[in-house]
């Protein structure tokens, strides 16, 4: 187990992304750390982060798969921040998904 971190970065294309990398978690780790359930998590990106929601996969046998991405760096930077240090926090520890 380790303390989950969210990194981010950039697309050939010039969006940003937020993600945990390391421990590949899915959006429900971040959606946790903030104390959030699906729709509040999608709320926030949308409404705090101004983030771009691209779509949103249920599986069947496996968790779910929320694909976000942000225009501007600040936007994506300050999720990054802002996760991290909540999750340091709360010492959220993560495995590995997979």
């Amino acid at each position: 187990m380790q303390l989950l971190k969210v990194d981010e970065w950039q697309s050939p294309c010039g969006e940003w992304y937020v993600s945990d990398v390391k421990t590949w978690t899915n959006w429900r780790a971040m959606a946790e750390v903030l104390d959030k359930d699906f729709e509040g998590f999608v709320q926030l990106l949308i409404s705090k982060y101004k983030a771009t929601i691209l779509g949103f996969i249920e599986y069947k046998d496996k968790d779910s798969l929320l694909l976000f991405s942000f225009e501007d760096y600040k936007n994506a930077h300050q999720l990054k921040l802002d996760v991290n240090r909540i999750a340091r926090k709360k010492n959220f520890l993560v495995e590995k998904s997979f």
